[in-house]
């Protein structure tokens, strides 16, 4: 079964309540109903067949949390064509190697992105969006194949994470990783028909893929898309739009709560939905006291989400909760209070990496997928320890370690840098090269960072060794 199948057997019966409710910068709301989202839908997907796009074809899709992201997505899916999720803020060293490893055949993007996916457009189908409207330019060239003739019909998507490689890999989706990540999802949180959720997450990460896409669209709840993050404005939405449910990172919650003195009316708020970095029992004690809501924290990965999560009812702050029905887990290799490697074994999670042969042979062991964090199980309930794997969340984003040394080292004069994380602070110290010349001041290194990595990658605190 396909992923959007469900979806839209739930839109079929969906009743008077809008699917998408999307909050626009200027404070207006555009209201979306179900038959409304089909149609776009299906207008969608129309628009791909005529310039070019069918079944099998991999396509990056580089947009802004909407309602059209959620269409064009649904849309690639149905017609069998497989999405790339890009992070926006993603520039040269991690495009180069996501186009060199997926070769899609066509990119899907903002109008005002287009200059950085401009160097890899170059034979292939472009459209952009601007204002609600979609324009397809057509680059020179031979015209690229990517066509994934060599996945299983079973893969949905292509999900791009880290492991500390210094690279981005490719995890393959299958279909069921969304359907049963929504089903294993709902029966923690419970949320009921009719009520809504306000997305914040960027929609490119299986977190929001899951939480705010899959999971209300077949459970019947509202998504409320906003696109802004500033803690302020979250809480003006809060209030005026009668927010039941709110998914997010435990740093946005927390500047939630710093906020919450100068907020209106909260009353609506029913739970704050978790994850994506760990969720301190001081931040339930301060979140529950101050918004009267249930706090569901959980614990996932984009090679399946959620592995655990806590059920509402019976939830126990400082643990990432039980581990989801259908889901095995076993601590590798445990010390002595328990604390190892997180192993997980399912049928629904990702069986491989991209064209990535020997990164796939590392990460699975007769089945089971080693998840590179560590943690222990106590009374039942799973607990995060940290990460095993070069790789660090800072307010909610992975950094991958290896990856911006190696974008260090190609600065001008930097001979080797160590990288490290404190205090969700990206930090470099650097060695020089010997001979004179290249960049050797401080901030003219971050500059240099600015095209080659994301911005929430590039090191705060620099120094040299």
């Amino acid at each position: 079964m396909k992923c959007c199948e469900p979806v839209f057997e739930s839109l079929k019966g969906w009743g008077d309540h809008p699917v998408c409710i999307e909050l626009g910068p200027d404070g207006s709301a555009a209201s979306l109903s179900a038959p409304d989202f089909l149609q776009r839908i299906n207008d969608v997907k129309a628009m791909l067949v005529k310039e070019g796009i069918g079944e099998h074809d991999i396509v990056a899709v580089f947009l802004e949390n909407s309602s059209d992201y959620a269409a064009v997505f649904l849309a690639l899916i149905d017609m069998g064509a497989k999405p790339v999720p890009v992070n926006l803020a993603f520039r040269t060293i991690e495009l180069d190697e996501i186009f060199s490893n997926a070769e899609p055949c066509a990119i899907i993007t903002e109008a005002g992105h287009s200059t950085v996916v401009q160097p890899y457009a170059q034979g292939r189908i472009v459209i952009e969006r601007q204002g609600g409207k979609w324009l397809c330019r057509r680059p020179g060239g031979t015209k690229k194949k990517g066509v994934a003739g060599d996945l299983d019909n079973d893969i949905a998507s292509i999900n791009y994470t880290y492991r500390g490689y210094g690279y981005p890999l490719g995890a393959l989706v299958p279909h069921r990783q969304y359907i049963t990540g929504a089903m294993v999802l709902q029966e923690g949180i419970r949320l009921n028909r009719g009520e809504n959720i306000l997305i914040v997450l960027p929609m490119v990460n299986i977190f929001t893929l899951i939480g705010c896409l899959f999971h209300p669209l077949i459970h019947g709840v509202t998504m409320i898309i906003a696109h802004r993050k500033n803690p302020l404005r979250l809480l003006e939405y809060i209030g005026r739009h009668r927010v039941d449910n709110v998914l997010a990172v435990p740093e946005l919650f927390d500047l939630l709560v710093k906020f919450r003195d100068g907020a209106g009316d909260v009353s609506s708020l029913k739970a704050f939905l978790s994850g994506g970095s760990v969720l301190p029992v001081e931040q339930y004690d301060a979140l529950g006291r101050l918004f009267n809501v249930d706090l569901i924290h959980g614990y996932g990965l984009t090679e399946f989400t959620p592995v655990s999560r806590n059920i509402r009812g019976s939830i126990r702050p400082g643990s990432i909760g039980t581990v989801s029905r259908g889901v095995e887990c076993r601590i590798d290799s445990p010390d002595s209070d328990g604390t190892g490697e997180i192993w997980i074994k399912t049928d629904h999670m990702t069986k491989a990496y991209h064209r990535r042969p020997d990164e796939t042979a590392e990460a699975f062991a007769d089945g089971w997928f080693k998840t590179g964090d560590t943690g222990r199980l106590e009374e039942g309930h799973l607990v995060f320890a940290g990460e095993k794997k070069k790789t660090r969340k800072v307010k909610g984003n992975m950094v991958d370690l290896e990856e911006v040394r190696r974008a260090l080292v190609s600065v001008p004069g930097v001979h080797d840098a160590a990288v490290s994380v404190e205090d969700n602070t990206v930090s470099a110290v650097i060695e020089r090269e010997t001979c004179t010349g290249g960049i050797d001041d401080i901030p003219g290194i971050k500059q240099h960072l600015e095209g080659m990595i994301a911005a929430y990658k590039i090191p705060k605190t620099v120094r040299f060794s």
